[in-house]
């Protein structure tokens, strides 16, 4: 299944303000995200057949540091805080799904749907 996409930063707000991305794009830019060794999420997914290295963001706010309280969001791909945003998990502790990608260590945007698999309850 092709996570669900949205073509700019601006439309993935509008449909999800509980979890917005920053709109400034330096603001996006710092959130504490996933970007396999600064390499980017190939993505090898969403059939655009693009190939494009990705971040992985975990929405409000980026991944809860250690020493701050988890939070409850969305989990979304996008070509470093740009459009398209895919979203790949909604309504996760970012915490968990921080600790899961980061346990599995993808490379490619499959690994890491595999690694939220358990946090979604889905096989996508």
């Amino acid at each position: 299944m092709t996570p669900e996409m949205f073509d700019s930063v601006e439309a993935y707000n509008a449909a999800h303000p509980a979890s917005p991305f920053p709109a400034e794009h330096h603001r996006r830019s710092v959130l504490r995200g996933y970007r396999a060794a600064m390499r980017g999420v190939t993505d090898d997914v969403t059939g655009t057949g693009s190939g494009a290295s990705l971040t992985v963001d975990f929405l409000p706010g980026g991944a809860p540091l250690p020493d701050e309280a988890d939070r409850v969001g969305t989990v979304v791909a996008s070509r470093w805080g740009e459009g398209p945003v895919f979203v790949l998990a909604e309504n996760v502790s970012l915490r968990a799904a921080w600790q899961a990608v980061k346990e599995a260590w993808p490379t490619h945007l499959s690994g890491v749907r595999s690694a939220l698999k358990e946090l979604t309850g889905t096989d996508s």
